[in-house]
């Protein structure tokens, strides 16, 4: 018998985009061949255009774009889809996994009749947006895609609220959980600092600017904003002015577990004004609770429910210095409550793992 092929679109380079990786990987233990067609949009991998990750194929296409210069893509975005599409054009595959909405935007565009479309959808699209006009379109082209496609992999219930009845028999439920052999045997550093960690996409630099403002010149406290993203580079230009914070940037997944281990709080915090972030369960709340980290997460976010009722971190308006001053004071002159929540975290420690979800992947490839 034949191995049957799997085709993946993704708007970004795979550097490695960890979800992307952690489906292929899986798909790649189970007998598929997996290609990944990636949009290197700023060149980083020029150098790479083909490769292959623990068997794992890539294949890079650069039309050049920046990151957040929105519209400026839209003719680099088109490029990019016509060269996949005839990069396929000759080419056998079974399926056609899209990653997010751009992805299956361009799948759809490249898809050949006899292959099963599949819209990956990592986050909930018309969230991204306060504009009613804006989130109207979003819904009638996710909802126009959705139709399309014969399998749709969501991440939260909010996804759902949205999806026409019709399509709901189409839908495998994939959160965004850790792999948890990654995190095995994390322990804590020792440290008389109360060290506080942002880990993942720097995106929100309000919130995080906040923190460090929060945090300056409380003694036995430390920042640590580790990652890379659109507020980076404004953060690390006013690290300077702080005592206590250390914009660290890029890492690489495999550091995870050593950030993790030298973290006593997890800042898990964002604008809740847009509904996205409000409603979403970022994969570094469960990486938290794999490491039996404390977690500080946005009041009035979907994860401050899950938070009061297993009692595993505290609660902040990640607007107001003032109180998250005082938050930071409170438990920096109490660590023993650090304690309590870590014996929380412990009840909960495994419920939470990759290697259980990722195996609703099976649904849709046999």
């Amino acid at each position: 018998m034949d191995m049957k092929k799997i085709k993946m679109i993704l708007t970004n380079s795979f550097h490695p985009d960890v979800r992307v990786y952690k489906e292929a990987k899986y798909l790649v233990s189970k007998g598929f061949d997996v290609e990944i067609l990636c949009w290197d949009r700023e060149n980083e991998y020029k150098n790479r255009e083909i490769e292959e990750i623990e068997g794992i194929k890539i294949k890079r296409f650069f039309p050049y774009a920046k990151y957040g210069t929105g519209y400026k893509q839209i003719i680099p975005y088109i490029k990019f889809i016509k060269e996949c599409k005839n990069y396929l054009k000759d080419k056998e595959y079974n399926y056609l996994h899209c990653h997010d909405l751009d992805g299956v935007i361009a799948g759809y565009f490249c898809m050949h009749k006899n292959c099963k479309l599949i819209f990956d959808m990592h986050e909930f699209y018309e969230g991204q947006s306060r504009k009613q006009k804006i989130k109207f379109i979003i819904r009638r082209l996710v909802n126009l895609l959705q139709d399309k496609s014969h399998f749709i992999i969501y991440v939260n219930k909010i996804q759902m609220t949205t999806m026409k009845q019709e399509n709901r028999n189409k839908l495998i439920y994939l959160p965004n959980y850790p792999e948890s052999q990654n995190y095995i045997g994390c322990t804590k550093a020792q440290s008389d600092k109360l060290r506080i960690a942002y880990i993942g996409a720097v995106r929100q630099y309000n919130e995080l600017k906040n923190l460090m403002d929060a945090c300056n010149n409380i003694e036995g406290v430390e920042v640590a904003i580790h990652g890379t993203g659109g507020a980076y580079s404004k953060l690390k230009e006013i690290e300077s002015n702080y005592n206590n914070a250390n914009i660290t940037g890029l890492y690489h997944f495999s550091q995870s577990v050593k950030l993790y281990s030298q973290a006593d709080i997890l800042y898990v915090v964002y604008d809740i004004k847009i509904n996205n972030w409000k409603v979403s369960y970022p994969v570094k709340f469960f990486e938290a609770i794999i490491t039996k980290t404390p977690i500080i997460v946005s009041r009035g976010s979907v994860l401050e429910e899950f938070l009061k009722e297993n009692d595993i971190g505290f609660v902040v308006d990640g607007s107001n210095v003032e109180e998250i001053r005082e938050l930071i004071s409170y438990i920096n002159n109490n660590r023993h409550l650090l304690n309590e929540k870590m014996r929380n975290i412990e009840k909960i420690q495994f419920h939470y793992i990759w290697e259980k979800v990722v195996k609703n992947l099976d649904e849709i490839f046999r």
